[in-house]
């Protein structure tokens, strides 16, 4: 299925409250008739493959017109999965998503059992993964004729703007009032199901000095520069800890 844009993120960046928020505007804006929740949200912004009951097969809303179809991603940069698409791109700091993948993958999804310190240095649950992601995006992104980028820090300060943004990038009207009771109502639901979101910087309160500065080592030695050079021009931090600070 042919998407009009993909809304790409890494895991626990932010990406599955951007998508309630962009599901409920569209699906209030085109009175599409139905109520957005967990188990419904695909069916107006599903998951950028063809099978399963997230993909494009779970879209209902084909042909509408003015409705567009945007479809989340949050597989590495390929050429074939990803070529001529435009892009709305969203990152986090590598710090608050080591926190909130810890947390999901010992409390919400639990398959692991092991230390904050241990989770790090995980080759497929740790830092590894988000490192491995961004280095493949960074050269696509930095060059990308039609590429937005998003922080989440951008999204967790003002929800409302950072939808307005999405909307604007797909072509699509942001209605004030429409976006104000979006953000009311996606967020009335998180509270009541239970989604957790952390705030920007959320990992101070989580993690030890000594891990602050694991992550730190590992980024300085397994980010490329593409890499760093994106992540800086976003505004997301990747090195809060400076060096010489005691």
């Amino acid at each position: 299925m042919d998407t009009d844009a993909l809304l790409c993120s890494h895991p626990r960046s932010g990406g599955r409250w951007l998508r309630y928020l962009l599901a409920h505007y569209l699906a209030a804006h085109h009175r599409l008739g139905i109520e957005v929740t967990p188990q419904t949200v695909f069916a107006v912004v599903p998951d950028h493959v063809q099978e399963g009951p997230r993909g494009c097969r779970a879209y209902r809303f084909g042909g509408r017109r003015g409705l567009p179809l945007a479809a989340v991603c949050h597989q590495p940069y390929s050429w074939e999965l990803h070529r001529g698409a435009p892009l709305a791109f969203l990152a986090r700091n590598a710090y608050d998503v080591v926190v909130s993948a810890y947390v999901y993958y010992t409390h919400e999804k639990p398959e692991y059992t092991g230390s904050m310190g241990d989770f790090i240095r995980h080759p497929r649950l740790g830092l590894a993964t988000w490192m491995e992601y961004m280095n493949s995006w960074a050269p696509t992104l930095l060059t990308h004729r039609d590429a937005m980028l998003l922080s989440y820090g951008e999204l967790d300060a003002d929800p409302g703007a950072a939808l307005v943004r999405v909307l604007e990038f797909l072509d699509h009207p942001a209605d004030p009032a429409l976006v104000q009771a979006t953000v009311l109502r996606a967020s009335e639901m998180r509270s009541a199901r239970g989604i957790r979101t952390g705030q920007e910087g959320n990992f101070w309160d989580h993690l030890q000095p000594d891990e602050i500065f694991e992550i730190q080592e590992q980024l300085d030695r397994g980010l490329s520069t593409h890499a760093v050079h994106l992540l800086h021009s976003m505004g997301v931090e990747v090195d809060p800890f400076p060096r010489g600070m005691s």
